[in-house]
């Protein structure tokens, strides 16, 4: 039996093994779901069992060579890409969407990552609206990327990362799934992503999130066919009075950093959810 790879056999190898090393640790893939939140009676004791068991981050750990040597390495990488999965078969958000966030693959630190891609499995019959407004999915989704960019892959922290989380790409990837082989299948999944496509075009053209994302991609996930891309350019805020009641507000959350930014009170039409 071939003993383990400690830190000194690791050293030993030569400098070209041990980067393809790092690269297939970095590339592992994840399946952890983002803890529950809890009561703040019982987050510290919880911080522990938090962590992401993230394979590269045991190789940092090794010893202070390796640690220079694959942070250095990591930096020069390629593999910026972030993927998840959001499952809400049920249909339940008592809880909110970010319990039923499942890190995939996070192959590079919070300050390195550049795009980010996000599978939504959504029961074929959900819905994002009815006529009271905007159903909580919608603003769910929404706050699940806003506290990403402000507190990284655990959704949550004590307080926020010192400098936000910036994508140059957003892909949303929609899967819809049936309880049983159904032929409308392909059509449902297709509307939900024509639904969903909408309302990134009103957040989008809202100008909420200038900073954050540079571009968005959403598509359904087996037809390249529709496929619609967003540009996210600086303009101005305006009033967040009517955004903020479907809790659409954006910025750390908890914080007003968007609620009085001034301009024209965003009128029906402008809320999301309302078309």
């Amino acid at each position: 039996m071939s003993s383990p790879l400690t830190p000194r056999r690791l050293v030993d190898l030569p400098p070209e093994l041990r980067f393809q090393i790092y690269d297939a640790v970095v590339a592992l893939p994840l399946d952890w779901q983002v803890p529950r939140r809890r009561p703040p009676a019982q987050a510290t004791s919880a911080r522990a069992t938090d962590r992401m068991p993230i394979p590269w981050l045991n190789l940092i750990l090794l010893c202070k060579l390796i640690s220079n040597e694959l942070q250095h390495h990591l930096q020069a990488s390629t593999n910026t890409t972030y993927k998840l999965e959001v499952n809400n078969l049920k249909l339940e958000l008592s809880q909110g969407i970010t319990d039923k966030v499942t890190w995939r693959q996070v192959p590079c630190s919070p300050s390195q990552v550049r795009t980010m891609q996000a599978e939504l499995v959504l029961d074929w019959m959900t819905q994002f609206w009815n006529d009271g407004g905007p159903l909580s999915i919608l603003s769910a989704l929404y706050q699940a990327l806003n506290c990403f960019i402000h507190y990284g892959p655990l959704l949550s922290r004590e307080s926020p990362l010192g400098k936000h989380i910036h994508l140059d790409t957003l892909i949303v990837q929609i899967r819809a799934v049936a309880p049983k082989p159904d032929e409308r299948l392909a059509k449902m999944q297709k509307r939900l992503c024509r639904l969903l496509q909408r309302y990134i075009s009103v957040v989008v053209e809202r100008g909420v999130l200038s900073g954050a994302v540079d571009k968005i991609v959403c598509r359904s996930a087996d037809d390249d066919g529709d496929v619609i891309k967003w540009d996210v350019r600086r303009k101005p805020i305006g009033d967040m009075t009517e955004w903020n009641r479907y809790r659409f507000n954006w910025g750390v959350p908890g914080s007003s950093s968007l609620e009085a930014s001034g301009g024209l009170l965003p009128s029906q039409s402008d809320a999301p959810g309302e078309h």
